[in-house]
């Protein structure tokens, strides 16, 4: 992973920051919870019964957080969440449909990030040689 996804990468700067103002001067809500994998715990996990792994139709790592697809999957969910929240007509029908369904299915897709793990039923790590999807640097000027 680059220096950009490192493991504080999305870390706030205390538990729960000085809530700084929006830009019409209120200012913005605490968080609920200090971090994605307290969102996981507290709030995700429960709400979602599935048989997974052992021949389930859905895959699932207990250490997801070594993942790291998952764990900024579930960043996004949290943070989303956090917004969403505030939002007191479809704030939460809009984070399911918009956030929670879509990256709880690719997580939880046989074929996913979780694949060797379902198949052990229990946290595998990936080989060394695929640390991410190919790339070749852009010849110069490509993007000018």
């Amino acid at each position: 992973m680059s220096e950009d996804f490192g493991g504080d990468a999305f870390a706030d700067e205390e538990a729960h920051p000085a809530a700084p103002e929006h830009s019409h001067g209120e200012p913005a809500a605490e968080l609920v919870y200090d971090n994605a994998i307290e969102f996981f715990a507290e709030l995700l996990a429960p709400s979602y019964v599935r048989d997974v792994n052992e021949g389930a139709e859905l895959a699932w790592c207990p250490e997801w957080y070594k993942h790291p697809e998952a764990l900024i999957r579930m960043e996004a969910l949290w943070r989303s969440w956090e917004h969403l929240r505030l939002e007191p007509a479809l704030g939460m029908s809009s984070w399911w449909l918009n956030h929670a369904d879509p990256h709880m299915r690719v997580l939880m897709d046989t074929k996913g990030p979780f694949k060797k793990c379902a198949h052990d039923n229990r946290h595998v790590a990936r080989s060394a040689d695929k640390t991410a999807l190919p790339h070749v640097v852009p010849e110069s000027g490509i993007f000018d």
